[in-house]
């Protein structure tokens, strides 16, 4: 079948051959060169865990351990809760005093919480359609009402932060 191609065709044929057998030389060489290299990478080195931030380390207030958790069958907190409930029992100046849910306690007791508000607080009306910004929110919060409370930070274990949101119902 060679013989039946001119001598052209032929030259042209071997030419390509040869670009085929030098592309597959390439590639294999280039394939064992970066297989090298990725064996000769440094060794990992283990990192200390990182530490909780100061805002997103719980509190301890309310905490039990494994086994009393079992005892009463209650079921184990997230280390992060950012918000609980609860119904106002005074507004001050600058901060709420609230008889909280527990919801944000391990022991899921009810306690007194202190919400400290900030320029940045924003309290919403029923049904989200008013807000206000700081201190001008507790203007609107009375003795008595349900609240639901965010947080800045974390609040597991704590009975006393900044409030981020609060939500009358």
């Amino acid at each position: 079948m060679l013989e039946k191609l001119t001598k052209t065709q032929q030259n042209i044929l071997e030419v390509i051959l040869i670009l085929i057998i030098i592309g597959i030389i390439i590639f294999w060489i280039n394939f064992w060169w970066t297989l090298k290299k990725a064996t000769l990478l440094p060794p990992i080195i283990k990192e200390k865990p990182v530490e909780i931030s100061e805002p997103l380390k719980p509190g301890e207030v309310g905490e039990i351990t494994e086994e009393e958790a079992e005892e009463k069958g209650i079921s184990p907190l997230p280390e992060l809760l950012f918000n609980t409930s609860g119904t106002i029992m005074e507004v001050k100046s600058d901060r709420l005093i609230v008889q909280g849910s527990g919801t944000n306690f391990a022991d899921q007791r009810s306690r007194e919480l202190i919400l400290i508000f900030t320029s940045s607080t924003i309290t919403f009306q029923p049904g989200l359609k008013i807000k206000y910004q700081g201190l001008e929110g507790l203007k609107y919060l009375k003795l008595g009402m349900q609240i639901l409370i965010e947080g800045n930070e974390n609040i597991r274990g704590k009975a006393e932060f900044e409030a981020r949101y609060i939500h009358i119902l």
